[in-house]
């Protein structure tokens, strides 16, 4: 991002990484983040009891309908999108609990003095990528919320019209669900249930896409140091030219400017060091999801274009899933894009930099930050697949085939 939007850019004034603290509430609340808890023991209590309840119990009964349906080609079409969705989500939750050092050590990283101390300095820019992540996720919420108020329209109706014949999500029970009161329980379950995976899953994915977005933060500072940090000596030597103690006072400002690009030496690695744990915490979630989703995606599409009778609401509910998906790989492809533009910046600005009117020692601790960032933060999520917008594009077009071929094969 470049410099001079962002300081020209007018933002309300915001506690930095905000967004990562706003998904570590949503953690809290759905029992996935104990650090908080006064009660520890009942708090797991709480959060296993509400997982079993919500997640676990729905992954069964939505297996046991593909199960009992093998033979419906159609069926199993229709059923396994959720149920893919809450598998990649079910992974993410394990991920989540079983790092949770590390996920505290990467929190503890953008504490740390390196990353805070520009903080009012460069308040603009801190604002501006804390609000980017707050826009994501919102963004990406309501289209799951939407989505889940179109499916469950129809379900709802039925309620209230006493037919007792559709579900929100199509899954067997050891029950006759089609008599009251058990319609209007699994109704509900179905609802809560879907409704607080869709808010932690897409927290989780903001957490993620969070981490990046401060990474892309710092290296943004960083570029900003940099570029500047050179600027007053050259003043000095200016207004000093013709003073006696002129050289002692440029000495010893080339030497101060001098460690501060020491500082930003030890700032860069440790924004390096800090993205390389992005990617060792999380590319294995990622690369499930981009998979998964990618299958998502030509399933939907396989579903809107069934020759068959549509309920309006059952219709806009599988276009809003179907963007809410595509939304979905789009931020994590986006911010891993924007990792690698912003790391090439920090080259360019050491161009900017009046280097030529400064000491040996900052020239060469100049070509030490020039020399690592030759090679740019590039995220890879499986040791298979970057994080780039031509991948994003990539996963649309395999997408597309998949789906092209599924409905050339039963035609």
């Amino acid at each position: 991002m470049d410099e001079v939007p962002v300081k020209h850019t007018k933002l309300r004034k915001i506690e930095p990484n905000k967004h990562l603290k706003n998904c570590i509430s949503i953690f809290y609340y759905t029992g996935m983040w104990p650090d908080q808890a006064k009660h520890k023991r009942l708090y797991y209590l709480y959060g296993i009891s509400s997982f079993m309840i919500l997640l676990v119990s729905s992954l069964a009964t939505e297996l046991a309908y593909l199960y009992t349906n093998w033979a419906d080609y159609d069926e199993i079409i229709s059923g396994a999108t959720i149920l893919m969705t809450n598998c990649t989500y079910a992974l993410k939750v394990v991920v989540v609990v079983l790092r949770h050092e590390r996920i505290k050590d990467l929190l503890n990283i953008t504490e740390k003095k390196l990353f805070i101390r520009n903080n009012d300095k460069h308040e603009r820019i801190v604002a501006y990528y804390t609000w980017q992540g707050i826009f994501h996720h919102i963004t990406y919420q309501i289209l799951g919320i939407v989505a889940i108020m179109f499916f469950t329209c129809a379900a709802i109706m039925n309620l209230i019209a006493r037919t007792y014949q559709l579900l929100s999500i199509k899954a067997w029970y050891p029950y006759n669900v089609t008599i009251s009161p058990a319609y209007e329980f699994t109704l509900l379950h179905q609802i809560v249930g879907i409704t607080v995976g869709c808010i932690n899953n897409v927290a989780i994915d903001s957490f993620i896409t969070g981490f990046i977005i401060t990474a892309c933060c710092q290296l943004t500072l960083l570029s900003c140091n940099i570029s500047s940090i050179n600027y007053t000596a050259e003043k000095e030597f200016v207004a000093r030219a013709d003073d006696i103690v002129a050289n002692k006072t440029i000495l010893k400002t080339y030497h101060e400017l001098y460690e501060d690009l020491k500082i930003c030496i030890e700032h860069s690695k440790l924004i390096f060091d800090f993205s390389r744990k992005i990617q060792d915490t999380f590319n294995v979630v990622i690369f499930f999801q981009l998979l998964v989703n990618c299958m998502i995606l030509c399933l939907l599409a396989y579903n809107i274009s069934q020759p068959k009778y549509y309920v309006l609401s059952d219709l806009f509910g599988f276009f809003m899933y179907m963007c809410c998906m595509i939304y979905q790989i789009f931020i994590y492809c986006w911010h891993g894009n924007e990792l690698y533009l912003h790391s090439i910046n920090v080259c360019f600005a050491a161009y900017v930099n009046n280097w030529w009117h400064n000491s040996k020692e900052f020239k060469h601790a100049l070509i030490v930050i020039m020399s690592r960032v030759q090679r740019p933060i590039i995220l890879t999520v499986g040791n298979i697949m970057e994080l780039s917008l031509e991948n994003f594009v990539l996963i649309l077009r395999t997408s597309y085939s998949i789906f092209t071929v599924l409905k050339a094969s039963t035609t």
